[in-house]
């Protein structure tokens, strides 16, 4: 009797061993140290478990921004994070968590994937939800780069024109002042043909990068803005005003060989219209 008893006493603690490891909180506690050890793909297949299990918990829904957050940093499923976060936005009550993943899905569309037209939607609905968020000019900023890379010149202009306009203290107007520069520059030098209003593009830019210079007179990026007027002076064929431009850049840009090349560039062009 005795050891019967033994016998139905371990099989009730076998069972609610069993029951226990496969709860919602074991499975957490186990995805945890998974992800602790750097066993990330383990790790997720444990903390969807935990979702399985615990759909609308607030454990599920920690194991939801785990997972999505674990997916997107260490194992680059940008697609299936994108998918976690938007349930994680759709359940949870917790205001400032689910603005982190709003921004995080941001983040996967502008840096992760590239996705630069979905970024920029993005980015407006959360600037609609916030427009006064401490992350607006960041916002502001990336939609602007958005648009510069789908060639949407225009648009990246006005985007950083508007963080200049609304969040004029804010540290990145100095670095949009000169991406406006950059980018009437680059929609110059969408035209191989040199016309009148290509040539009154690149005054635009010119005007532009001496407008950063006059305003941060000190900034780390002065040397990238005397690079812009002097691509400008080489544009609209000043060569020689291009030519000092460049060579007063020497040891002062960033990239050297490029300077060195503008040079060889403009003496060689000078050389044959001499000819």
């Amino acid at each position: 009797m005795f050891c019967l008893r033994c016998v139905v006493a371990l099989g009730v603690v076998f069972s609610v061993s069993a029951c226990s490891v496969d709860s919602p909180k074991s499975r957490y506690i186990l995805a945890e140290k998974l992800w602790t050890d750097g066993n990330y793909p383990a790790a997720v297949t444990e903390f969807e478990r935990v979702i399985a299990k615990d759909p609308n918990g607030s454990l599920g829904l920690q194991a939801l921004f785990r997972a999505a957050m674990t997916q997107t940093i260490y194992l680059s499923q940008h697609a299936d994070a994108v998918e976690k976060f938007k349930r994680y936005i759709d359940r949870a009550e917790e205001v400032e968590s689910v603005w982190e993943a709003q921004k995080q899905i941001g983040e996967i569309l502008f840096s992760k994937t590239e996705q630069y037209d979905a970024a920029i939607r993005h980015y407006r609905n959360l600037l609609k939800l916030r427009p006064d968020a401490p992350e607006a000019p960041e916002f502001l900023m990336r939609i602007g780069r958005a648009n510069f890379f789908l060639y949407q010149f225009d648009a990246a202009k006005q985007s950083f024109q508007e963080l200049i306009r609304d969040f004029p203290k804010d540290e990145l107007v100095e670095r949009a002042t000169l991406e406006i520069g950059n980018t009437v520059f680059s929609k110059g030098g969408l035209s191989a043909v040199k016309t009148t209003q290509g040539v009154e593009t690149y005054q635009e830019a010119m005007d532009a990068f001496q407008e950063f210079l006059k305003k941060f007179p000190k900034s780390r990026f002065r040397a990238e803005a005397e690079f812009g007027v002097a691509s400008c002076l080489e544009e609209m064929d000043q060569l020689d005003e291009a030519y000092h431009a460049y060579e007063a850049l020497r040891g002062r840009y960033p990239s050297p060989n490029v300077v060195e090349i503008k040079l060889v560039r403009i003496r060689e062009r000078k050389e044959q219209r001499s000819r």
